[in-house]
């Protein structure tokens, strides 16, 4: 194939993950030509966990608990950089009457620089219209809690935004002030972390 200048490239009108695209590396330092998927290279400021189609079940303690499976509870988040974080769950529970509370476990040396998030949750069937919604603010990892004491199902909204100060892992938890009986976290619950920029990003893009 003769040389030609990217723009006289024939235009692609879809991709897939495995697409690639040219990228120059450490352009600051010495740089170097690489390749990257496009699933890389979206994915790279985005870490997300689904609950599997089969569901996952939840202990029946009331200790701080994983909310997701083994294989997606554990995220990698760097140091000195912001994250905006969302997600839902979605919990059948039943027995005795208990509230939820949600928390984020660090490790591997995580520390935060600060955390502020918003839930909103109601104990409620799903396909149902409930009569009431509480909302909570925590600007905490730890455990706090989220809904009014029930034995109903539990849906829970949340959305925030985390500024790491040390990398290291975030695991999401959930903890039950009473033990309920076969709690599930239903399929399709998740939650995802975007990057943002550093930890003290205040204004992103063309912003005046």
């Amino acid at each position: 194939m003769a040389d030609v200048k990217i723009t006289e490239l024939t235009e692609l009108t879809s991709i897939v993950p495995e697409d690639v695209f040219p990228i120059v590396d450490d352009v600051a330092g010495t740089p170097l030509t690489r390749k990257v998927t496009e699933k890389t290279l979206f994915n790279g400021r985005r870490l997300m966990s689904i609950v599997p189609a089969g569901n996952f079940a939840l202990g029946t303690g009331i200790a701080v608990q994983s909310a997701f499976p083994a294989t997606g509870d554990v995220f990698t988040l760097e140091g000195a950089t912001s994250y905006f974080f969302e997600g839902f769950y979605y919990i059948t529970k039943s027995g005795t009457s208990c509230t939820t509370g949600m928390a984020f476990a660090l490790a591997g040396g995580a520390t935060i620089t600060s955390m502020k998030y918003t839930a909103l949750a109601q104990n409620v069937a799903k396909n149902t219209t409930g009569a009431t919604v509480g909302m909570v603010y925590s600007d905490q990892i730890a455990a706090t809690v989220i809904n009014a004491t029930g034995t109903t199902d539990l849906q829970i909204q949340f959305k925030g935004i985390l500024r790491m100060n040390v990398g290291g892992t975030v695991t999401p938890q959930i903890i039950f002030s009473a033990a309920p009986t076969a709690p599930v976290m239903i399929a399709d619950s998740y939650i995802r972390f975007t990057k943002v920029g550093t930890n003290v990003e205040n204004v992103v893009g063309s912003v005046a």
